[in-house]
């Protein structure tokens, strides 16, 4: 066991390996392959294929200033998405006990506790007030 290590390490030197783009890759293939098993599509399959080969090629590449200009790319357009999402889940892990407000000023977004009534709240980021209305 300890000798195929060394050789797929052996292998995989100067190559530029797995990033966030390859996890994403494969999550869409996962995904995608259960829906197949469910409709069993030809297209879904050969969209499969291509998944599974990019990811592959990608991690075998020895490109590295490509690779990583990719995975750059796709992070600057993931993160915000990724942002939302878990801004979502928090709002509904936090529904009983919590609200959320945009400050105006700076447009980032506030954990308030849920209190009725109206509030004055001051912004961390922008150090700016603003009057909140929580109605329950």
């Amino acid at each position: 066991m300890n000798r195929l290590r060394q050789k797929l390490t052996a292998f995989m030197y100067g190559r530029y390996g797995v990033d966030e783009l390859y996890f994403f890759l494969l999550v869409v293939y996962f995904v995608l392959f259960v829906v197949n098993c469910f409709l069993t599509s030809s297209i879904i399959r050969v969209i499969l294929w291509g998944i599974l080969l990019l990811a592959l090629l990608r991690s075998m590449s020895k490109n590295y200033t490509k690779r990583r200009h990719e995975n750059e790319v796709f992070l600057k357009l993931f993160r915000p998405v990724k942002a939302e999402a878990v801004l979502l889940k928090d709002r509904v892990k936090d529904f009983r006990t919590a609200r959320y407000r945009k400050c105006p000023h700076c447009h980032i977004t506030l954990k308030l506790p849920r209190k009725r009534g109206k509030h004055t709240v001051v912004c961390p980021k922008c150090r700016e007030r603003m009057s909140v209305n929580i109605i329950i």
